[in-house]
């Protein structure tokens, strides 16, 4: 009977270890001057084989991805891509998408960590507010060519609200008295912009 109750147990660890759950994952974000980024991790993943990442964003009207003088998508590299690593990041009818493979057949750095960034800026015409951008698609599969990636879509909400620099009075100030940004230019108050000694700069 111990044999029996210890083999039982040992199945049910085996069964337990094998339900991972592996991911990509990416936080939520706040536009800064019209500007943020979407960070992409992997966590969660104990498959340390795991070589080829890949999802598709849906983004929202007024929310685009940065692109360079040649009109291609920018990127920044994470820590996870081997040197080896390919990056695709172009359209498809599905949406906007992202693949990373190592051609080599080697592996990722590390099991988890940040896989790439992506820069986002806001159209000049996007109201406050939170929208949310869609992931699907999402796909890890390591050396033996095996889906390893559990969750296969979430969204991340970009919110852009308010600058949170209050009303100031005609001297650069805010009501309250307190100066912003020493130095800088604070705020633009109808055609004029204002700087933290109070000068009126343009």
């Amino acid at each position: 009977m111990k044999t029996i109750k210890l083999l039982i147990i040992a199945v049910a660890t085996l069964v337990s270890g094998s339900a991972m759950g592996q991911k990509i994952v990416c936080p939520d974000v706040t536009f800064v001057e019209g500007a943020a980024e979407l960070v992409f991790s992997i966590a969660e993943n104990t498959d340390e084989t795991a070589t080829l990442a890949e999802f598709t964003l849906s983004m929202p009207a007024g929310v685009i991805i940065k692109t360079n003088d040649k009109g291609k998508y920018e990127y920044e590299r994470g820590d996870l891509m081997q040197d080896e690593h390919t990056v695709t990041l172009k359209d498809k009818t599905s949406g906007i998408y992202f693949l990373t493979k190592n051609e080599e057949g080697d592996p990722f750095t590390a099991s988890n960590g940040e896989l790439v960034t992506i820069p986002i800026v806001a159209g000049d015409n996007l109201a406050d507010g939170t929208y949310q951008i869609s992931v699907t698609k999402v796909n890890i599969t390591n050396l033996a060519a095996k889906k390893i990636a559990k969750e296969t879509s979430f969204t991340i909400n970009v919110t852009k609200g308010a600058t949170g620099i209050n009303e100031v009075n005609a001297d650069g100030m805010q009501a309250d008295g307190k100066y912003l940004k020493a130095g800088h230019i604070i705020i633009k108050k109808g055609s004029k912009l204002y700087n933290a000694v109070g000068a009126i700069t343009k």
